[in-house]
């Protein structure tokens, strides 16, 4: 009778365990930009080896091509390690299986998808 009872319960935690996965990292690798019928030119790549490429060239007095390094934390893309003149977006929240980084800085919003 113990092994009946006992042998469901186990089940259970095991199958509760496994089901809680964190998103694999290689997951965000990649590069994401805007439609093809946006005529803003924005692009965050991201490298397997924690590096990044972010290019912003809407605005023509604030063209930007930045490079730095990349983590996760708090299931959010941090970019770190870059220099730039002009402040732009860091904090990228990736969405849909790790095709849409999503991101606000103040009142601007982006959403870019994965080529």
């Amino acid at each position: 009778m113990k092994k009946i009872i006992l042998t469901p319960f186990i089940l259970i935690i095991l199958l509760t365990l496994f089901s809680f996965t964190t998103p694999n990292e290689l997951d965000f690798v990649g590069t994401y930009g805007v439609s093809e019928n946006d005529p803003a030119s924005i692009e965050l790549t991201l490298n397997k080896n924690k590096t990044f490429t972010y290019m912003d060239l809407s605005n023509p007095n604030e063209q930007l091509n930045v490079t730095g390094d990349w983590e996760v934390k708090n299931n959010k893309i941090l970019l770190k390690n870059y220099t730039s003149e002009f402040a732009f977006h860091t904090k990228w929240k990736i969405l849909k299986e790790g095709m849409v980084a999503k991101s606000r800085k103040g009142m601007t919003f982006y959403t870019l998808v994965k080529k």
